[in-house]
């Protein structure tokens, strides 16, 4: 007789070990044991810029949330630190000229070779195991029920207090954290099939392998604990799971006193980890009860045995337990406040890889950092296998560490800080789908930085720095980096020729307006073959006049601008029309002696006066406004609107840039002060960002303009500025003054102060804040930025006698290998 015994082995596999049983609501999975889960993923602000009120105002938030739990419920607070995804390929970016992706060549090389980045994701998965039915027969009794509704079941009664439940806590932690859900979703296979997935079931996947492949849900939704948990496991000092090993450091030991993000070396080290922290809640009766248990227990070793059993008062008083006893005593008092509740706190750090030296080098580093905070750790041998377990989210009872702890300490204790990394896609819904950031910054610690000026579909920048902070290097290499878009367009208006290398090598086009040897000139009546046309050069008329005479035209002046308008566009050709033009047919003397200067007869004719435009459809085109500028704003003012207008026509949906420095701040001229709003508004729905730079916030600030530019200007890059903290007056503000008025706290003005000139600049934005630097090599530096007087002639030199070519011998001039780049 065949002997079957060997074949039907009641050995536990990793299913069995496993709680997890179904899913039964969009996001929320039934345990064996009668637990419901669900998830979110979270995200706190970042440290190095909030001040010590804001991080206490986030962890008591945090404790008010998490005081609302008690028996019955346990939550595990989640960071999870991996491998942060690589630079984007070069198939990903549309550079189209050999400077441009040379440059990005260079960037990508130096990414790859500097060592491995990390990120970092959190999540909450929170439990509720109802009471036994037994337990609850007078709530069926108190039960109030809509009559004209269906009656529920108990099981929909207990999910539907359970939804509740979450919604509660989502909306208490979406106070000071950001906060979203983890919920199913439909997954379309190769072969045209839909499948329903669910983020929470991912992420169990992931705790328990390691592996963040998604996984299909089967139809019934039911034996999640095998579709999840068909790997085989090797239990063991250092137990394995598939080809993962598994390390468990385990905190057992913890200072005096917390503080908020006590444990934010964590979010630094170049490791990859899943550290949980485990909280089992109590509700206040049941803290208070296990608290009386610590007291009757240290008050028993206050005096000796033979001091208790006669009842004696000599002997020697054991002083540490009196005062374990008196801090067990001021526990049951803040527990009876209700201000906080207790619950068993167990924190273990897991780390997963498939060599198993590497990964326990891995672990005793997290150690090392961990213990210099003052906590004891332990790298789990015997209890590996149980600690691990108890990592698992809907998985209390493994693990026997779990000392009691109040939700004030947990707060202090929990993952809630963050080093933000930036978003890894343009975040524009006008470019293409999963387009790559607009560049790679270098940051400290092991974090990347990825920088997008889009908040959304606005991508408006402002950009203020002092005098030799590194703003020009800024504005050339956000120019540059732009170009991988496909068809984008980049205009610049430049003062100091700092981008004329850069705008040449990459192909643009470079216009000195008003300069020596420019023969540029303007046609801003030549076309006016639509009705916005006609309005546009009216507008534009009336603009010229208040300049010259410092009053808006009257209302007779304005229809005989429209008459003589009207005149002009039917009778003359586009090639017709100029300012003469326009003033033949003008009856208004007074119009027609505001107008003069700028016709051939006065200073600015050769500029504005013309029938024909100088200039191009060029992808890349900078003007040079320095001489501009210095001729005043009524000079400046008109030929901006007019540049300004031609580019706004050219944009066709295309990823477009519009870079303003300095000349932004002419603009506060009441002319076009109430034009901003609607202007940057247009740009916006052009799909171009404007990004406003100026080396003088006190200018921004007098401009009149600065409200309007904050509400409109979500992304701030702001330069080193060592008096950053330098107070003023009221009548004259200081750094430190404008600053705090756009918002800054002391934490970020300090940053301001120690950046280093012409490496760092601080990010700031609704999505995150963060200080950076370009980390340029030599290729880009021999384009960006350049503007000293000598390399402006020798460019101009080298861009006459080569030709094309002549970005290559100028890195050969400069001695800058590029052969290993292309």
């Amino acid at each position: 007789m065949l002997a079957l015994k060997t074949y039907r082995d009641k050995a536990r596999g990793v299913p069995d070990l496993l709680d997890w049983a179904a899913l039964v609501d969009d996001g929320i999975v039934l345990g064996k044991s009668g637990a419901m889960l669900a998830g979110f993923y979270y995200r706190g602000p970042d440290t190095a810029s909030s001040t010590a009120d804001e991080r206490n105002y986030v962890t008591e938030r945090v404790n008010a949330a998490l005081a609302r739990l008690g028996s019955g419920w346990a939550s595990w607070f989640e960071a999870a630190r991996l491998p942060s995804a690589g630079y984007p390929s070069a198939e990903a970016s549309a550079f189209p000229d050999p400077v441009s992706r040379l440059i990005e060549a260079e960037r990508r090389r130096q990414f790859t070779t500097h060592g491995a980045h990390y990120e970092s994701d959190y999540a909450l998965v929170v439990q509720y195991t109802p009471p036994l039915r037994r337990n609850t027969k007078i709530q069926d009794y108190l039960w109030d029920e809509d009559p004209t509704a269906a009656p529920l079941s108990p099981a929909d009664q207990t999910l539907a207090a359970f939804r509740k439940a979450l919604d509660d806590l989502e909306d208490a932690l979406g106070t000071v954290l950001t906060v979203r859900r983890m919920t199913s979703y439909t997954h379309v296979c190769a072969q045209d099939r839909e499948h329903l997935r669910d983020e929470l079931v991912d992420y169990l996947h992931f705790c328990l392998t390691g592996d963040d492949t998604p996984l299909n849900i089967p139809p019934d939704g039911m034996y999640l604990d095998a579709v999840i948990g068909g790997r085989e496991l090797w239990t063991g000092d250092t137990p394995r799971i598939g080809d993962r090993y598994i390390a468990c450091v385990s905190l057992e030991g913890f200072p005096g006193a917390s503080h908020p993000n006590v444990l934010d070396v964590l979010e630094h080290l170049p490791v990859a980890y899943r550290w949980s922290s485990r909280f089992i809640h109590l509700d206040q009766h049941e803290a208070v009860s296990h608290l009386h248990r610590y007291r009757r227990k240290w008050k028993q070793k206050v005096r000796g045995f033979w001091s208790q059993v006669f009842r004696t008062q000599g002997g020697v008083i054991n002083e540490d337990a009196l005062l374990m006893a008196g801090e067990a005593e001021a526990a049951i008092t803040d527990a009876s406040s209700a201000l906080v509740t207790f619950g068993y706190y167990t924190p273990v750090i897991v780390l997963m890889g498939e060599d198993r030296g590497q990964l326990l080098d891995s672990a005793r580093l997290v150690s090392r950092e961990v213990q210099r905070l003052g906590f004891a750790c332990r790298l789990e041998t015997i209890n590996a296998v149980e600690a691990w377990l108890g990592t698992l989210p809907g998985h209390p009872n493994p693990n026997v560490r779990r000392p009691l702890i109040h939700t004030l300490n947990l707060a202090d204790l929990l993952p809630l800080a963050s080093v933000w990394a930036g978003l890894d896609a343009a975040p524009c819904p006008f470019y293409p789908e999963a387009s790559p950031p607009l560049l790679y910054g270098s940051a400290p610690g092991s974090t990347p930085f990825r920088l997008n000026l889009h908040v959304g579909d606005v991508g408006h920048t402002l950009v203020f720095g002092p005098t030799g902070a590194g703003k020009s290097t800024l504005l050339g290499t956000v120019a540059a980096q732009f170009r991988r878009y496909p068809g984008a367009t980049v205009v610049a208006f430049d003062k100091g020729r700092s981008m004329q290398a850069l705008a040449l090598a990459c192909g643009g086009a470079h216009h000195d307006i008003a300069g020596e040897a420019s023969r540029l000139s303007f046609a801003p009546l030549a076309a006016l073959d639509t009705a916005g046309d006609l309005a546009w050069a009216e507008d534009w008329i009336e603009s010229c006049y208040q300049l010259q005479s410092g009053m808006p035209p009257t209302p007779a002046q304005r229809e005989e601008i429209h008459r003589a308008m009207r005149l002009l566009s039917q009778e003359k050709g586009p090639e017709e029309r100029s300012l003469t033009d326009f003033l033949l047919t003008v009856q208004d003397e007074k119009l027609r002696s505001a107008l003069t200067p700028y016709t051939i007869s006065g200073p600015l004719g050769h500029l504005l006066d013309s029938t024909r435009d100088g200039l191009g459809e060029d992808a890349f085109t900078v003007f040079e406004i320095e001489e501009l500028m210095g001729m005043g704003e009524k000079s400046l003012i008109p030929v901006l609107l007019y540049l300004f207008r031609r580019f706004e026509k050219s944009l066709h949906g295309q990823p477009a840039l519009l870079l303003l420095d300095e000349a932004w701040v002419m603009l506060g001229h009441p002319v076009f002060r109430e034009k901003i709003r609607e202007w940057l508004k247009v740009l916006r729905k052009a799909n171009c960002a404007v990004v406003l730079a100026t080396q003088s916030l006190s200018d921004a600030v007098r401009s009149g303009l600065l409200d309007v530019l904050l509400e409109s200007c979500p992304t701030k890059l702001l330069l080193p500025n060592e008096e950053a903290n330098k107070g003023g007056t009221p009548q004259v503000p200081g750094p430190r003054d404008l600053y705090s008025a756009i918002g800054l706290n002391e934490v970020q003005i300090g940053i301001l102060k120690t950046a280093a000139k012409k490496r760092d600049y601080y990010y700031l934005s609704p999505d995150g804040r963060r200080l950076f630097s370009l980390a340029l090599g030599p290729v880009a530096l021999a384009f960006v930025g350049v503007s000293d007087k000598e390399s402006v002639v020798q460019v101009r030199e080298l861009a006459a006698s080569h030709g094309a070519n002549w970005p290559f011998q100028w890195l050969q001039k400069k001695g800058v290998r590029y052969d290993h780049l292309l």
